[in-house]
C-alpha cells in the first residue's frame, strides 16, 4: 500500500514536471527540483543522494561534456575563420540567379556543415549569413527560416557532439559503423523531406519565383574577410571522416579539424595571431555550450534519482504500459507532437522521466529505447519547436510568429519522424 501511494506521488510529480517544461520553465532548475522531490518521496538515503545522485552522475558525464566542448569549439572555428561563409558564398555563386535552386543548394550545404559544426552560436552565426541571402532572393520568411532550421536538424544524426549526449543515458550504445549507416540514411530522408518542403512552399508562396538581385556584401562576409582556397571545403567533414574511416576518437578528430581549419585559413601566419584565434574560438565555443552543459548535468542528476525509485515505478506501471516494442513505436509516431515544448517525448525535457520509467520496467532493450528517443529531438524539436534555443533566435531575427512557424514546419517534421523512427527501429532498435 505504501509503495502504491509512493508510486502515485512520483507520477503526480512527473506530470507536474511535464507541465512545467511545456510552459517554458527553466530546465536546469526543474530537473534538480524534481530530483530532490523524487528522492524525498522515494525515501532515498541521504548518503546515496549526495554521493551517487549529485556527485557520481555528474562526474560520469565528463567524457560527453568534453566532446560537446570540442564540437562547439570546432563549430566556432568554421564560422570565425570564414570557412562556413566561403562555402555558402560559393554555393550561391554556383546556383546563379535561380531562387529555388539557390535555396535548395544552400539548405543542403548547411545540412552538411552541421554534421560536424555544433553549438547555438554556430547556428546563429551561419544563419546570419544564410537568411539575409534567402530574404533578398524573395523567399518568404516562413519558408526561409523553416528550411534553414530543417537543414540544421538534418545534420544532427551524424553530428558526433550531438549524438554523444545520448550515451550518458544509454551507456552501451556506440557511435560505430552500425549506427553511422543508419545516420546516413536518416540524413538523406530528412534532407529529401526538407527539399520537398522548400519546393512546396516556394510555389505556394505569393513571392515564389520573384527573385530580386542580391549582393554578397555584409550578409556573406565574415569578420576576417579574406580569399580562401577551395581546399577549405573539406574542413567541416574532417571529424566525421576521421571517426568513420580511420576509427579515431571524437576529441582528436575535432582537434585535427580545428588545426587544419586555422592552418588552411592562414591563422598560423604568426604566433600572436594563432594564440588569439585559438583563445577566442575556444572561449566562444564554451560560451555557446555553457547553458546546454548545465541542462545536461541536471538531466543526469534527475536520471540518477529516477534509477533509485525505479523499483517503485516498475511495480506500479509494469502491467499498464504495453511491452510490445511495435506498439510503443506506433504510439511515438502518432503522438509525435508531444515532443514539442519539452513534452514527454523529448528526452532533453520531461521525456527523461519517461526514459527512466521505460528503463525501470526492464523489458525494452537499450538499443530500442535509444532509437526511439533519438528521433523526436531532431525531427520534431529542432525542426519545428519554438523552444529550441536557436529557433527562438531565428523567430526573433525573421520577425516570425511561433504559431506560424509551428503551422508551417510541424507537418513536415512529423513526416520525417515517422519515416526515421521506422528506419531506426528496423536498422538499430531491433538488434
Amino acid at each position: 500500500m505504501i509503495d502504491m501511494i509512493t508510486g502515485l506521488l512520483l507520477l503526480v510529480t512527473f506530470i507536474g514536471l511535464i507541465i512545467y517544461c511545456m510552459k517554458g520553465g527553466n530546465l536546469l532548475v526543474g530537473f534538480i527540483a524534481a530530483s530532490i522531490v523524487w528522492c524525498i518521496i522515494g525515501r532515498v538515503p541521504m548518503s546515496t543522494v549526495v554521493t551517487d545522485i549529485f556527485q557520481t552522475s555528474v562526474e560520469n558525464y565528463g567524457k560527453t561534456i568534453a566532446i560537446i566542448v570540442f564540437g562547439a569549439w570546432f563549430g566556432r572555428v568554421l564560422v570565425d575563420t570564414g570557412i562556413a561563409g566561403y562555402i555558402i558564398k560559393k554555393t550561391v555563386e554556383l546556383a546563379g540567379d535561380m531562387p529555388l535552386v539557390t535555396t535548395l543548394m544552400l539548405s543542403i550545404v548547411c545540412a552538411l556543415i552541421f554534421t560536424s559544426a555544433f553549438g547555438v552560436g554556430s547556428v546563429m552565426a551561419i544563419g546570419m549569413i544564410v537568411l539575409p541571402i534567402l530574404f533578398s532572393l524573395g523567399i518568404d520568411k516562413k519558408t526561409a527560416l523553416g528550411a534553414y532550421l530543417l537543414a540544421v536538424a538534418a545534420g544532427m544524426y551524424l553530428n558526433i557532439a550531438y549524438v554523444n549526449q545520448f550515451f550518458a543515458v544509454f551507456p552501451n550504445v556506440k557511435y560505430d559503423d552500425h549506427y553511422i549507416r543508419f545516420a546516413i540514411i536518416a540524413t538523406i530522408v530528412h534532407v529529401a523531406v526538407m527539399c520537398a518542403f522548400i519546393v512546396f512552399n516556394y510555389f505556394r508562396s505569393k513571392k515564389g519565383g520573384k527573385a530580386r538581385a542580391w549582393a554578397v556584401g555584409a550578409a556573406a562576409e565574415q569578420k576576417d574577410a579574406k580569399s580562401l582556397g577551395w581546399y577549405c571545403v573539406i574542413v567541416p567533414f574532417i571529424p566525421i571522416i576521421m571517426v568513420s574511416f580511420f576509427k579515431w576518437q571524437p576529441i582528436p578528430s575535432f582537434l585535427l579539424g580545428i588545426f587544419l581549419g586555422l592552418l588552411l585559413t592562414r591563422n598560423f601566419a604568426s604566433y600572436s595571431l594563432a594564440v588569439e584565434k585559438i583563445q577566442k574560438t575556444l572561449y566562444d565555443g564554451i560560451a555557446d555550450s555553457g547553458l546546454l552543459i548545465g541542462m545536461l548535468y541536471s538531466v543526469n542528476i534527475f536520471q540518477a534519482a529516477a534509477k533509485q525509485v525505479s523499483p517503485i515505478l516498475q511495480n506500479l506501471l509494469g502491467g499498464i504500459i504495453p511491452t510490445a516494442p511495435v506498439i510503443i513505436l506506433i504510439a511515438f509516431c502518432v503522438l509525435a507532437p508531444l515532443a514539442l515544448f519539452r513534452g514527454p517525448l523529448m528526452i532533453w525535457g520531461s521525456g527523461i522521466a519517461l526514459v527512466s520509467i521505460f528503463q525501470a520496467m526492464g523489458v525494452f532493450s537499450e538499443m530500442f529505447l535509444f532509437a526511439l528517443f533519438l528521433v523526436p529531438p531532431v525531427a520534431i524539436v529542432a525542426s519545428a519547436c519554438p523552444t529550441q534555443s536557436w529557433t527562438m533566435w531565428g523567430l526573433s531575427y525573421a520577425k516570425l510568429e511561433p504559431k506560424q512557424y509551428i503551422k508551417t514546419n510541424l507537418p513536415w517534421a512529423w513526416a520525417i519522424l515517422i519515416i526515421v523512427e521506422i528506419l531506426a527501429f528496423v536498422m538499430i532498435g531491433n538488434v
